[in-house]
């Protein structure tokens, strides 16, 4: 009867194990239900204001959604690229002064640059590489940088450059985000909105610290004094939702998956799989539909 009883206890044990064996590799592992269920930072605050995207918690944040039309395509391009003047000028004014905050900053719009590409990346949108460094395709751009870089100097005037750039940003994201309705933009938009207020009190306290001042052009007195009141924002925490995938269609990135639009070096949407957009019947875009005069 014991020998019975053990045998019988044996098998019990011998299949738990297996069925433990078997949820292990199918289910979740408790890792993969922590990320799901717990909220993640997107953008990391350092202590001189520089604002950066943590790149790798960007798409496990994205949901899933209809593919983006044309105008969401040029709207990110035309996001891509306004960050990217920025960027290319925090870099020139730090090799003309080789003050750091030009250069924390810069490599922070650089890291900007890259989360935009994260949104193209996941709708599988097709994209140029970036222009070589002051160049731009756009020649609004090309102006608008070329009096830029012309306007920073000395130092304490290209801090204003700085300040001008980003409050232009905070006022941009600001209206846009009241109509932007993709939930992943969003999200990307809210964070470089945040990071251009970092990026705004940064300039700022410069220009303070070397003797100047500032005159908002964009923002009311009183708004400048409610911005530049608070500390550096932190950004707020976002769950994950697509369970890991690299994709809208929940295709791997660099697999076979069909691509799903394309925008060339002008910003020109080439074209899009979702054919809703308004007034394009092609299903071509029309350069952002006004953001930043229609670039």
């Amino acid at each position: 009867m014991k020998t019975t009883t053990l045998k019988t206890l044996l098998a019990i044990c011998a299949m738990s194990l297996t069925l433990a064996s078997c949820t292990k590799e199918t289910g979740p592992n408790a890792s993969e239900l922590l990320i799901s269920a717990t909220p993640s930072d997107i953008i990391e605050v350092k202590s001189d204001g520089a604002t950066t995207f943590a790149l790798a918690g960007v798409t496990p944040a994205f949901d899933s959604t209809a593919d983006l039309t044309a105008d969401e395509i040029e709207f990110i391009f035309a996001v891509r690229e306004d960050e990217k003047v920025a960027r290319d000028l925090y870099f020139s004014f730090f090799g003309k002064f080789g003050l750091k905050p030009f250069e924390n900053i810069g490599k922070a719009e650089d890291n900007h640059i890259k989360a935009a590409e994260k949104l193209f990346d996941y709708y599988e949108i097709d994209y140029p590489a970036l222009s070589e460094n002051g160049k731009f395709e756009d020649a609004i751009r090309q102006k608008l940088y070329d009096s830029l870089l012309l306007k920073g100097t000395p130092e304490l005037e290209a801090f204003k450059v700085m300040a001008l750039l980003e409050e232009t940003n905070i006022a941009e994201y600001g209206e846009v985000l009241k109509t932007i309705v993709n939930p992943n933009i969003k999200i990307v938009i809210e964070n470089l909105a945040k990071a251009s207020v970092n990026h705004f009190k940064a300039a700022i306290r410069q220009i303070t610290a070397l003797g100047g001042t500032y005159a908002p052009s964009l923002m009311t007195q009183e708004q400048y004094r409610a911005v530049i009141a608070v500390g550096f924002e932190q950004g707020k925490r976002y769950m994950y939702k697509n369970n890991g995938s690299s994709t809208n269609s929940g295709n791997k990135l660099g697999g076979k998956g069909q691509r799903k639009g394309s925008v060339n070096s002008q910003g020109n949407c080439s074209s899009s799989s979702n054919g809703t957009t308004p007034g394009s019947q092609n299903r071509q875009g029309n350069v952002g539909k006004g953001y930043r005069g229609g670039k």
